[in-house]
């Protein structure tokens, strides 16, 4: 019986995807485990490590996607994946070290997701980051909590964990997979009556991150627009605007 399901979406990260599944596959040795790596749409030499290092561990499982589907899509088909008692996720540039991933696992006893979170007390990020990543983040988790009531300090930290039962439960639910997909999780998990946990983490900030707040700005705000009408009456206009072509539509990279 596998104990532990840990799942890295992988895009064009040939320079940092060997210390990370490295890292993670020495650290938790002593747990019956399994590393699922999901490159998608790379067009570097990521998925040639990912097969030279599924020939040296046996624990690690990978499915490569041709397209560049975005994070949340590699996440999801890690969830279909996965057979641990305890399924999460991580990010490829290590930002959040074995042992911090290692805290969600001590603690998320009786409940059924745990989330790291750089912005509650006792946590610490580094280096410190730049004031307008700053200012970006605390908006976009302003706008969560005002259009979606979601009372969570850090929806995005790129590591959570889940008890099986729970994200395998809400896995076919899933339809947003870019930008909001954290928070499509998250509303899934609370509307279905599970029980969330944050909690205070270490995270390195990598450089080399594929993230622009300038150009994430105006998606962002899209995502959580057409996930707040997904959850309400008028989810119609959503499955209108998808019907449209893509050559009329105002923006398009929201899923």
């Amino acid at each position: 019986m596998v104990e532990l399901s840990i799942i890295i979406p992988a895009y064009n990260e040939e320079n940092r995807i060997r210390e990370t599944v490295e890292s993670y596959i020495n650290y938790f040795k002593n747990y019956s485990h399994e590393l699922i790596i999901i490159p998608n749409g790379c067009k570097d030499k990521t998925e040639d490590i990912v097969k030279e290092l599924s020939k040296k561990y046996l624990s690690i499982k990978y499915k490569t996607i041709k397209e560049a589907v975005g994070k949340g899509k590699a996440i999801k088909e890690g969830f279909n994946i996965a057979q641990g008692s305890l399924i999460g996720f991580v990010d490829a540039d290590n930002s959040t070290k074995p042992k911090d991933f290692e805290d969600l696992i001590k603690n998320i006893k009786g409940y059924d997701c745990i989330i790291a979170s750089r912005y509650m007390k006792g946590s610490i990020v580094k280096p410190k980051q730049k004031i307008m990543r700053i200012i970006g983040s605390r908006a976009f988790n302003f706008l969560v909590r005002i259009m979606l009531n979601l009372e969570i300090c850090d929806t995005q930290c790129g590591a959570k964990l889940f008890k099986k039962n729970a994200i395998k439960n809400i896995t076919p639910k899933l339809d947003v997979t870019r930008w909001a997909f954290d928070v499509d999780l998250l509303l899934k998990l609370k509307n279905q009556g599970y029980n969330i946990k944050e909690f205070p983490t270490t995270w390195e900030d990598k450089a080399g991150s594929k993230f622009s707040l300038n150009k994430a700005i105006l998606e962002m705000f899209l995502a959580l627009t057409r996930l707040r009408l997904i959850n309400s009456k008028f989810k119609f206009i959503v499955s209108i605007y998808d019907s449209l072509p893509e050559s009329i539509k105002i923006y398009h990279k929201i899923r």
